[in-house]
């Protein structure tokens, strides 16, 4: 199934792109989205461990949550400003 995986912040920086297509399996939850993410970009392991996701514009915390085919997962970074 293929869902689209979006960015903000830093890691848009760091990926170069702002929207990504990942190709899943069927089944798939927010950690088998993760781990393809991570796959494409291991060096971004650690900035993960700060980020919130949204599922369809909506915040989880469940990596156990499943997916289907379409879905739009946000990696949200957090943001600091002065």
């Amino acid at each position: 199934m293929k869902i689209t995986l979006k960015t903000f912040a830093q890691l848009r920086e760091k990926t170069g792109r702002g929207q990504i297509e990942l190709e899943l399996p069927e089944q798939a939850t927010l950690e088998t989205c993760l781990k393809a993410f991570l796959q494409q970009f291991p060096e971004l392991e650690q900035d993960l461990k700060h980020t919130r996701l949204a599922l369809n514009q909506r915040y989880v915390r469940d990596l156990t949550t499943p997916l289907k085919t379409n879905d739009e997962v946000a990696l949200i970074p957090p943001v600091s400003g002065g």
